[in-house]
């Protein structure tokens, strides 16, 4: 599989210069087993970093004046048509990450029973042990690239939208609020309704979304008493019949901190090929509560694994009971600080006093970018969906130093 990925890392670098700056941060040319793939990868970077063109044929032509042999013009053809897309090189670079720290690994172990069977004392080989442990996981940093500004600017800033104007690939969605707020029926509606190509806000027609969902809070009885119409509205709304394309693994708790259990959503993710993915509560995802950056770090570790696949993150959290300055709920997901400041969203559901049938829709951290999610929701309307936007302002998005509308 890593000689798939090594390729595959080059294809993509081929399909999008720009996943070279995401790759950088997992490989160098030494972690390649091919050399001749090593080589080229170290050479597409020295090209981003000059700001020089960068597709097949640019690469063959500097690849043959560089002398690097193994890279001829039907290799490098063959890799680009054959790597399927650009949004995974992340994923692909922590594969060929994975196997090279293994093979160090395996010279590691042979240099460890040359110093285990020396004549050098306990102390002496205990000290030359760790120092060649530490080179094993040592993190190789020859991939740092500092490309000039105007080369970045040079680059596309297009968004890769799955839902117009609210998430696009790569995203990170963090929902809380108090117990029966709602939040989970909204999570429903955000998933089924992208999934058969209706815009969950403004109910228009959409490309339909992949969705993979894991629930480790959720049963399937509770899903078939919760979602069933739901899915049924939206199949009849879109142009995709949700429940004939999202997939649905309930479990009871998860640790996706261990291997065991992460590689188990790998895999769903391998089987599915999801471009969103609805996973949680946080909280269930671990073995313990959060409460320390220590407790959050493995989760945030963990869960932008999966990100680097090029997929949407829509995540649960229960809110604290804590309440702010003015006697409201603080909203903000219970346990460690640290998780407040990594989703690129994060907003609660408070009820909205006098209104039993409203929720407004609180950020409890200031958005990265700039979308149009509502102000408000309303329940328990005519037009067959559990919420609906209260807000005048939803449906249209304008990006910053831009003037554009979708609708």
């Amino acid at each position: 599989m890593s000689a798939e990925a090594e390729a595959a890392v080059i294809g993509a670098a081929l399909l999008s210069p720009g996943s070279l700056a995401l790759v950088a941060d997992h490989i160098t040319a030494d972690d390649f087993q091919d050399v001749a793939l090593g080589r080229g990868y170290a050479l597409l970077q020295q090209m981003r970093a000059a700001g020089d063109k960068i597709d097949p044929i640019t690469f063959v032509d500097r690849a043959a004046a560089e002398g690097i042999r193994g890279l001829p013009h039907e290799r490098v053809h063959q890799i680009f048509a054959s790597t399927p897309t650009a949004a995974n090189a992340d994923y692909y670079a922590q594969i060929v990450a994975d196997a090279a720290t293994k093979r160090r690994l395996v010279v590691a172990g042979q240099r460890l029973a040359q110093i285990g069977s020396s004549e050098i004392d306990a102390t002496q080989a205990m000290t030359a042990a760790r120092e060649v442990m530490a080179g094993v996981s040592t993190k190789p940093t020859g991939g740092l690239q500092a490309p000039t500004l105007g080369h970045l600017l040079e680059g596309s800033d297009e968004y890769d939208w799955l839902i117009p104007g609210l998430l696009e690939r790569r995203d990170r969605l963090v929902l809380t609020g108090g117990e029966g707020a709602g939040k989970s029926t909204w999570v429903r509606q955000i998933v089924l309704a992208s999934a058969a190509g209706v815009h969950p806000v403004t109910f228009e027609q959409i490309e339909p979304v992949r969705c993979l969902v894991v629930d480790a809070e959720n049963s399937e009885k509770q899903w078939r008493r919760k979602a069933g119409y739901i899915a049924r509205h939206a199949a009849r709304r879109g142009s995709v019949d949700p429940a004939d394309t999202v997939h649905i693994a309930c479990v009871a708790r998860l640790d996706i901190t261990t291997d065991r259990d992460l590689s188990a959503v790998h895999r769903l993710v391998d089987e599915h090929d999801p471009q969103m993915l609805a996973i949680g509560p946080l909280y269930k995802l671990v073995p313990r509560a959060i409460t320390s950056d220590d407790d959050a770090a493995p989760l945030i570790d963990a869960l932008d694994s999966l990100r680097a696949r090029g997929l949407a993150l829509v995540m649960e959290a229960h809110a604290g009971h804590a309440q702010t300055g003015d006697g409201e709920r603080n909203l903000r997901p219970r346990g460690s600080a640290a998780l407040l400041g990594w989703p690129e969203f994060g907003m609660g559901l408070r009820a909205v006093s006098g209104d039993p049938a409203a929720v407004d829709l609180v950020r409890w951290r200031g958005d990265r970018d700039e979308r149009s999610w509502p102000a408000r929701l309303r329940r328990g309307t005519t037009s067959g969906w559990p919420w609906v936007s209260d807000d005048t302002t939803s449906g249209t998005w304008t990006p910053s130093g831009a003037h554009e509308k979708w609708s």
